[in-house]
């Protein structure tokens, strides 16, 4: 048994270890999608009951005001932070559970290099800062068992309490906690019903739900004459976004059932491989065996949050399975470290050293293979993306209609608030009916209107031809096929295919003429939902690959390490944060795939001297100025 002191010890170093991993890849700047609406809120004064996570954007917007950098960088690093100190705590937590350090520092290191837990890491989200919360809760409950007394169960319960400020998920926990209270009270399950217990609980309760008197504060002053039942309806419906989850959770249907297992299965595997499957299922029927308590409880803190996840209808499911892979890499923590253990316990101390380095060895050489996908360090693309959309826009002269896919929407509106703070935007969605009012007092002003691909669609199919829509020249829109003719012979290339989304099709015509200008024949493009080629302009492909099903594509490409990886499970995945597979060249991150066509042209280092997409998020988009009506 190793002392309080050297478990500290180990786990404030792979603490460190694992915020050095997150800092060097940490996203720079903006993103897409939820994580720039977080970035976009972290600062703000007033937060809407719909915006939820108080915590969260106090902690982030204090780290913001701190920090001589822009709220998104900041919101970024305070999810490393969290996460590092999410990992340091599994590494106690481990140790706390098996009983010896090697099991905390298998479990951290586990987590600390899975695939899904480290791209939260190094974007502005929730998540990371759950998982350390729900760690400081597990310690917590695991120092009450171990003595219990009313300190500590009152620290339990605040800590439990506190995390629902960040996220409502908390509510997954419980059962599993639950458990392990009712079976570990000293004076059987019902004491921990008893009044006094209750209402330590209940005033931990009242006393952290302040958190969102932040929240609440808008609403009451927006609503000065409002009740409190229908004040409390609102805020319920809001915080919990009861209209959209309504739909969402348990929302599968079944005929859906296989495919989620299949893509569970998958999931499970990109975050610790078959050996550290393995080794989580030996732990979980070792803990059951040795520690029953333990065991049920860690058990049904994986299988509560693991069916919430697997029943949820969402694009971004495999984010949901976090919890339970927390559970899963404590389990395989202490799956491995009895085997440590056992092997002393025999006597042969020499083959528990070597044991213990090849258990360490695996999840470390995971973290190094993971790496070099989750280099986010130098993705400028969402703000390249949105300078592309207002490029030489007169501030003073012209104002900008949007209606946007719903990523670019929230990208666009961090864009506003913090990079460009002089464009001016409208929402065409929200004017349409008043549009000509709109276009005309603009004109009075001596105003131009501009509209993007999506909304300049929405005027033509409510106005006709009304307008006069001339594309805007200052932003030009090369197809695909242009872009490659700019590429010089012999360059080599890489270049994916990913099932496009429904409602941006890939130009079918277009794709065949790059395909044709790359020097790659009709035949020699597989079929599938995945379809990887590589090779250099103008010659035959050096590799290629297509399947149903997520694969991993190594060549050498003129000398360069060519590492093409699909990292998603289709069709249940229609959103990956950090892309839905990656290129990476002599371990450097080259090019993040999207759905849709996704090329990329390399320089004789290995660096991408050209990135181009075409039918996904990032593929360039016309705007259009409005002329005075026919």
């Amino acid at each position: 048994m190793q002392s309080l002191r050297t478990r500290l010890v180990a786990a404030g170093v792979l603490a460190a270890i694992a915020f050095l991993f997150y800092f060097t890849t940490l996203l720079p700047g903006q993103d897409l999608g939820d994580t720039a609406s977080f970035q976009k809120i972290v600062g703000d004064h007033v937060l809407l009951p719909r915006q939820g996570y108080p915590l969260y954007f106090a902690l982030n917007g204090a780290l913001a005001r701190v920090l001589p950098v822009e709220a998104a960088r900041a919101a970024n690093l305070g999810s490393a932070l969290a996460a590092a100190a999410a990992v340091g705590l599994v590494v106690l937590a481990g140790a706390e559970l098996a009983g010896t350090l090697a099991a905390g520092l298998v479990a951290g290191l586990l987590l600390a290099g899975s695939y899904t837990f480290w791209s939260q890491a190094v974007i502005a989200e929730v998540y990371a800062l759950h998982l350390l919360l729900a760690s400081a809760c597990l310690l917590a409950l695991l120092a009450w068992k171990a003595r219990p007394s009313t300190g500590r169960l009152a620290l339990f319960f605040a800590l439990c309490a506190l995390g629902f400020g960040n996220h409502l998920s908390m509510a997954l926990l419980l059962p599993g906690f639950a458990l392990l209270l009712a079976a570990a009270a000293p004076e059987g399950p019902l004491s921990m019903l008893r009044p006094r217990v209750v209402a330590l609980a209940a005033a931990m309760a009242a006393l952290f739900a302040l958190q969102y008197a932040w929240n609440i504060r808008w609403m009451v002053a927006e609503h000065p004459n409002a009740g409190f039942p229908d004040l409390a309806r609102t805020f319920w419906f809001d915080v919990t976004k009861s209209d959209w989850r309504a739909n969402m959770v348990y929302g599968i249907p079944t005929s859906t059932i296989a495919d989620r297992v299949a893509m569970y299965w998958f999931d499970v595997r990109q975050q610790f491989g078959l050996p550290g499957v393995a080794a989580a299922v030996f732990g979980f029927a070792t803990l059951l065996r040795r520690q029953w308590r333990l065991g049920a409880m860690l058990l049904a803190l994986w299988f509560v949050t693991w069916v919430f996840a697997f029943t949820y209808n969402v694009g971004d499911v495999h984010v949901f399975y976090l919890g339970s892979h927390w559970a899963a890499a404590l389990a395989a923590g202490c799956g491995a470290g009895w085997m440590v253990s056992a092997l002393q316990a025999m006597g042969r101390p020499a083959a528990a050293l070597v044991s213990a380095l090849v258990l360490l060895a695996y999840p470390a050489w995971r973290a190094w293979d993971t790496y070099p996908a989750m280099d986010r360090s130098d993705d400028r693309e969402p703000t390249l993306v949105l300078d592309r959309l207002v490029a030489g826009m007169d501030t003073d002269r012209e104002v900008l209609g949007r209606d946007l896919n719903w990523q670019l929407h929230n990208g666009l509106d961090y864009y506003v608030a913090h990079t460009r703070r002089d464009l001016d935007l409208f929402d065409l969605p929200d004017t349409l009916l008043s549009f000509p009012l709109l276009v005309s007092r603009n004109a009075e002003s001596g105003r131009t209107v501009l509209l993007t691909d999506g909304s300049a669609a929405m005027v033509r199919e409510l106005y006709g031809g009304l307008y006069d829509l001339e594309r805007d020249p200052r932003v030009p829109v090369p197809s695909l096929a242009e872009r490659v003719a700019t590429i010089a012979p012999g360059t080599p290339y890489v270049l994916a295919i990913i099932e496009q989304y429904p409602e941006a099709p890939i130009d079918r015509a277009d794709l065949a003429e790059a395909v044709r200008r790359l020097g790659i024949r009709a035949d020699e493009v597989p079929d599938g939902r995945f379809v990887v080629v590589a090779g250099r302009v103008g010659e035959p492909p050096a590799v290629r690959r297509g399947g149903w099903t997520p694969y991993r594509l190594t060549a050498d490409l003129a000398g360069l390490a060519v590492d093409a990886r699909i990292e998603c499970w289709m069709p249940t995945d229609t959103i990956r944060r950090m892309g839905f597979g990656h290129v990476i060249v002599n371990r450097r991150h080259a090019l993040a795939l999207d759905r849709g066509v996704s090329l990329v042209a390399l320089d004789a280092a290995g660096r991408a001297s050209l990135r181009a997409w075409a039918a996904g998020l990032l593929a360039p988009q016309p705007r259009f100025i409005v002329r005075s009506p026919k």
